[in-house]
């Protein structure tokens, strides 16, 4: 018999389900929900969770697989940039079961598994008995392993088993399998932390309550008020348990709207270092450019300024080397450095005073890419049309709309790189570096382009990526492979033209139909299959043009049947 808290998830996950992902079985969207749980602290898009989820056939076990480098979730490319000193590297692996209680079965799985996937040495060739898509997740974290091997990384392995079920009546066996498993991976790496965790319905209830704090306390020495804002000297130690937000490890989502990433070991941040560690009677904020928040309000009582949803958008380089200075050492440093709140809820506001706080020092263009006019009339126009753009990561997903209506900057920028250049292979071998270039950039957003365009790339991507979904036969990985070049195929052939462009993309609005997207994919798969339909043939320059040459002549065969 079911006890009140299996009842409850069961309605909590149906509810869930029908409001963000309809699309999805039940099971599917289990998998979804345990990811999003399991790392919530590292505030992932619906599309990161989604290219972390593994399951399928032959997936040894597991069904969820990320990989963090100092809070940051890498993917494909593996492109974080080298910390100065030791770097954070976690690891998190979940087995998602919603339709049976918790058994010893899946953990052994996990064990023989994991024992493979996750060693160094293990040559990838040679384990057939696992789908591309958990050796390409486990290759992510072995390539950033050895990538920051020299920096001695901090490791953490965390296995999540997640049931639907109570964890009241688990069999003492399982638990021996669990002690087995992180007995297994330490035999893997000695110096790494290795946990293992049962979340069952009453443990995934409490993680589904559980929202990220948004109202974050300051505590001050002085202030100076001014209108909708502070400047204030606030103690090291004191912006250190700021950028905790009630937590023990310093919260990434402060950081969504700073234009810049961690540096690294630059020169201005290896000199911030040699300022704090110098212990110097000298106080910090005379050597220091400071730190500027921007909130939506914020008020002061005593010595505390209360700010909600706070955003560091200048001084992540200072906030990161002061999280690494007090990162698990007790200091007693009387020392302070200088904050700016900025309180504001009008978004052209906000977006000039994240650039201009941010243009003391040169910054490439493409680091202020959200705050650009294109940006906010993409968002607003997709908004009208049913759409969410999400160029302030995961605004919309804290919204709760539907995942599948939620479009990111970065699946944008590979649709439009696909339809305005061409280019479906660049779009899946380096969709996290095509905005990065400025000329890349500005021949893919601009204030010329039809704002249909890109409601016409948005849409069309999305009904594709759903209708891959119901095409049996078809992994993720193979869906991955082959969207792009399904987009391109689609416009294409409907635009009777292989060379689009942004007006000729706007004129599509309305006119792709379900079946146009099914025969596009039915004709991409069967050219793709045929080429090898592996990974390096999506990637590679060979298989763009053999699709372009197909409907090129499906084009020249309409014509001369008119």
């Amino acid at each position: 018999m079911a006890d009140n808290s299996e009842i409850i998830l069961g309605q909590v996950l149906q509810d869930q389900n029908e409001t963000i992902a309809p699309e999805m079985s039940a099971p599917d969207f289990f998998e979804v929900f345990c990811a999003e749980q399991a790392t919530k602290e590292y505030e992932l898009s619906y599309e990161e969770i989604q290219a972390g989820i593994v399951d399928g056939e032959h997936d040894g076990g597991i069904d969820s697989f990320y990989t963090f480098v100092d809070g940051e979730c890498v993917g494909e490319e593996v492109g974080f940039t080298l910390p100065k000193k030791s770097a954070d590297l976690e690891v998190v692996i979940i087995q998602s079961k919603s339709t049976s209680g918790f058994s010893e079965t899946p953990i052994n799985n996990m064990i023989l598994s994991l024992r493979r996937l996750l060693s160094l040495s293990q040559d990838f060739d040679t384990l057939t008995q696992y789908n591309s898509e958990v050796k390409s997740r486990a290759d992510i974290f072995r390539k950033s392993y050895r990538r920051l091997a020299s920096k001695f990384p901090s490791l953490k392995i965390k296995i999540i088993y997640a049931c639907t079920k109570s964890t009241a009546d688990v069999h003492q066996n399982t638990q021996l399998k669990a002690e087995e498993l992180v007995d297994t991976l330490k035999s893997l790496f000695d110096e790494a932390e290795v946990s293992f965790k049962l979340w069952g319905a009453k443990e995934l209830l409490v993680l589904a309550r559980t929202k990220p704090t948004q109202t974050f306390e300051l505590t001050f020495d002085q202030s100076l008020n001014g209108s909708n804002g502070y400047v204030a000297l606030v103690k090291l130690r004191n912006f250190y348990t700021f950028l905790l937000g009630g937590g023990s490890e310093i919260r990434s989502d402060l950081f969504e709207a700073n234009v810049r990433d961690y540096q690294g070991s630059t020169e201005v941040n290896q000199e911030i270092s040699n300022t704090l560690e110098s212990g110097r009677a000298d106080d910090f904020w005379w050597f220091n450019n400071g730190v500027t928040i921007l909130a939506s309000r914020a008020s002061s009582g005593g010595s505390i300024i209360t700010i909600e949803n706070p955003q560091i958008v200048n001084g992540l380089q200072t906030s990161s080397e002061i999280g690494r200075f007090f990162s698990g050492v007790d200091r007693n440093d009387a020392r302070s450095v200088m904050v700016k709140v900025v309180a504001s809820e009008n978004e052209e506001v906000r977006d000039k005073i994240i650039k201009a706080t941010n243009s003391q020092n040169q910054v490439p263009l493409a680091s202020l890419r959200a705050t650009d006019k294109i940006q906010r009339d993409i968002e607003h126009h997709l908004k009208a049309n049913g759409y969410f753009y999400d160029r302030r990561k995961n605004f919309y997903k804290n919204e709760g709309k539907p995942a599948a209506k939620i479009i990111s900057i970065a699946l944008m920028a590979q649709a439009v790189m696909t339809l305005f250049r061409g280019e479906p292979d660049n779009a899946r071998a380096r969709p996290s570096s095509l905005i990065k270039d400025d000329a890349v950039y500005n021949s893919i957003f601009a204030d010329t382009y039809a704002l249909d365009a890109y409601l016409v790339a948005a849409s069309t991507i999305r009904k594709i990526e759903l209708k891959l979904k119901e095409t049996s036969g078809l992994v993720a990985r193979d869906r991955n492979n082959i969207r792009f070049y399904v987009l391109f195929w689609v416009c294409a052939l409907k635009s009777k033209s292989i060379s689009l462009n942004a007006d000729r993309v706007s004129k599509l609005k309305g006119q792709i139909s379900s079946d146009d997207i099914s025969e596009a994919i039915s004709e991409v798969w069967h050219l793709f299959s045929n080429a090898g339909g592996v990974d390096q043939i999506a990637k590679g320059p060979s298989f763009k043009e053999e699709v372009k040459d197909k409907v090129k002549d499906k084009i020249q065969a309409h014509f001369q049947a008119s």
